[in-house]
């Protein structure tokens, strides 16, 4: 199996390669500066910022006022909601992240809801290299912006800190306003 650091590497790699193709529709209030690959039945709504290389699914709602930047993958049936930064993630199916929220270098598996106010950091304060879990071990990953990766059927509360390099297992449920260390 795939490190997730290098998933986002690899992910990376591709974006950069895609092409532009709009299957949905885009608002004209919204500012696409970048690449954008939007799947069928998708909207980009009024504010919303596209930055980079950006891949949005299928029967995906993003925005009001939402800023999607760097290789982004979301996956069919999202949510990105109001004042919601996503920067160099991947996001699977139905993740759900409705307002207020912050997400860089991040994966994220299916069926995740995540709470208003929440922020998944990518960048030790040291700016040292971030370590991550893998395998039993915690392992060197050669970055210095990682964020977190989370398993699917996850829920997320409102105004939780994930510090960068953690680790949440398939179905975590997290309380609102917990600083996952």
């Amino acid at each position: 199996m795939i490190p997730p650091w290098e998933q986002l590497d690899a992910a990376a790699a591709e974006l950069r390669q895609m092409q532009a193709c709009i299957r949905g529709s885009v608002h004209p209030g919204a500012h696409i500066l970048g690449v954008l690959e939007l799947g069928e039945g998708s909207e980009i709504l009024p504010g919303t910022v596209i930055e980079g290389h950006v891949r949005i699914g299928r029967h995906c709602r993003i925005g009001p006022n939402a800023y999607l930047r760097g290789t982004t993958a979301v996956g069919d049936g999202c949510v990105i909601g109001n004042a919601v930064e996503i920067k160099s993630s991947l996001l699977g199916n139905h993740v759900f992240v409705s307002h207020l929220t912050y997400i860089g270098d991040s994966l994220l598996g299916d069926d995740i809801n995540v709470g208003g106010g929440c922020i998944f950091s990518n960048f030790r304060h040291d700016a040292g290299e971030i370590r991550m879990p893998w395998q039993g071990m915690l392992r060197p990953t050669g970055r210095n912006k990682l964020g977190c990766c989370i398993g699917s059927h996850c829920r997320i509360g409102a105004r939780c800190v994930i510090l960068p390099g953690r680790v949440l297992p398939p179905g975590t449920w997290t309380q609102p306003g917990e600083v996952l260390r």
